[in-house]
């Protein structure tokens, strides 16, 4: 059996996971340039006849977007204006609009940016050529106007002659830098560095950050008001399982969210709290996992592929109740909070499938009502939930269904909490191996 997890604190609600978000205070760059919270669109799908006009991917973000232009003028006149910029509605009303001069021009390819507060409708781009010019529009990239730190890749198994690329706005620098603990901001005296217009990058060849690492190493930054927290691995979690009986279930609970958490994740309390020899019939895996987009997915159906489990439990950090969860959504989207969340290494989706080829929803593999009635007998209270956010618990309950098929496998949130004395952590690792013990009985 694998178990993973989120969490929650409070009265119970008519949204278990209302206020998931709580402890987040508050996008970056990819290998084509683009930041990696963007949404780009082709020139060549908005372009015919010497204009460019057609929807752009973006839209569906909430607060204040930039969409850039990236062109070439090929043609203009000596003075005067060169191409007519705007941002518009679907009913055409025009939310942004610019206009490039002969004045304002450079040579070769240049952004041309459009900052606008949107409400995460549908937006088009327009760019009209004024007389005697001409363009060529390479793509339109829409990203957050304010974003944060991004690390690249993330999370999980890298290798030793890998590098790390650090993304950051233009304006900003990294202020803090650290592995395990240890003060390493210097090392980046040997990262190089690219700026443009919106960002700086620096690339730093891991032997050059950590020339000595462990099996296993935590990277944290910081940078203005944001912050990453990263786990670096030579090599995959273990197949270790715990405990003497015949079923083999896989636990997962996650790190710490957001990445400068002042206090720890509840599911990894509940995951490394229970006690696998308290279980019958079962063996028990423990996994803590990055709170990353396709990191953590990743690293559950790794495990899975790897080690076999039978039944699949994941735990998360949710709203003000035990969450049973019934189904998983197709889609990463934390488009209820203004511009986004980023996970724990920066990345921002909104409104983004998690698997175009799969379906829109999965529902759960768990005996949910023997959950709830183990859980009940705790004292403890759980609602079923239809909303697991769209944030890395979803995505996580997607992949695990999906790479269950026909076994048990499925998501619990737990109760936002933030003190974790004796009482708590007995609290939460008995909770866990309830519904585990649940799970094995009803095989």
């Amino acid at each position: 059996m694998l178990l993973t997890g989120c969490a929650t604190d409070g009265a119970p609600s008519a949204n278990p996971n209302g206020d998931m978000f709580r402890d987040y205070t508050d996008g970056k760059f990819d290998s084509a340039g683009h930041p990696l919270n963007a949404r780009v669109t082709d020139g060549s799908t908005l372009c015919k006849d010497g204009a460019c006009d057609g929807p752009i991917a973006g839209g569906a973000q909430t607060g204040m977007l930039v969409a850039s232009a990236h062109l070439r003028v090929t043609k203009h006149r000596a003075s005067g204006n060169v191409v007519a910029y705007s941002i518009t509605g679907a009913d055409g009303h025009v939310i942004a609009h610019d206009t490039l001069t002969v004045a304002r021009l450079r040579d070769g390819w240049i952004d041309l940016p459009l900052a606008w507060q949107s409400d995460g409708q549908a937006v088009r781009a327009k760019l009209v050529p004024a007389a005697g010019a001409g363009i060529d529009l390479d793509y339109i990239e829409v990203f957050p106007q304010t974003f944060g730190l991004v690390v690249d890749p993330g999370s999980g198994v890298i290798a030793d002659d890998a590098h790390l690329v650090f993304e950051i706005p233009r304006t900003h620098a990294l202020a803090t830098l650290t592995l395990d603990g240890s003060d390493t901001l210097s090392a980046l005296a040997h990262a190089t560095q690219t700026t443009t217009d919106f960002r700086t990058v620096d690339d730093i060849a891991l032997a050059d950050l950590a020339p000595a690492r462990g099996d296993v190493i935590d990277l944290r930054a910081t940078a203005g008001d944001t912050a990453v927290r990263l786990e670096l691995r030579k090599t995959p979690p273990a197949c270790n399982f715990e405990g003497n009986g015949d079923v083999k279930v896989l636990v997962t609970g996650f790190q710490p969210f957001p990445a400068d958490a002042f206090h720890e994740n509840v599911s990894a309390v509940a995951v490394t709290a229970l006690d696998p020899a308290a279980l019958h019939g079962a063996r028990v895996m423990r996994l803590v996992m990055p709170v990353e987009y396709d990191r953590a997915a990743a690293e559950v159906t790794d495990a899975i592929a790897r080690c076999a489990p039978d039944i699949v439990i994941s735990f998360g950090q949710g709203g003000d109740a035990i969450a049973l969860e019934e189904v998983a959504y197709n889609l990463q989207d934390t488009g209820e909070v203004a511009g986004g969340v980023p996970d724990n290494r920066g990345i921002v989706r909104a409104a983004v499938p998690i698997d175009e080829a799969a379906p829109a929803t999965r529902d759960t593999l768990l005996p949910l009502d023997a959950i709830e009635q183990a859980l009940v007998g705790l004292g403890e209270a759980p609602q079923h939930s239809r909303d697991p956010g769209r944030y890395i618990c979803n995505n996580v309950m997607f992949a695990d269904i999906g790479a269950m098929t026909g076994k048990r496998a499925g998501f619990i949130h737990l109760p936002y909490t933030t003190d974790f004395d004796d009482a708590a952590r007995a609290r939460f690792g008995s909770i866990a191996a309830a519904a585990i013990q649940a799970v094995v009985d009803q095989k």
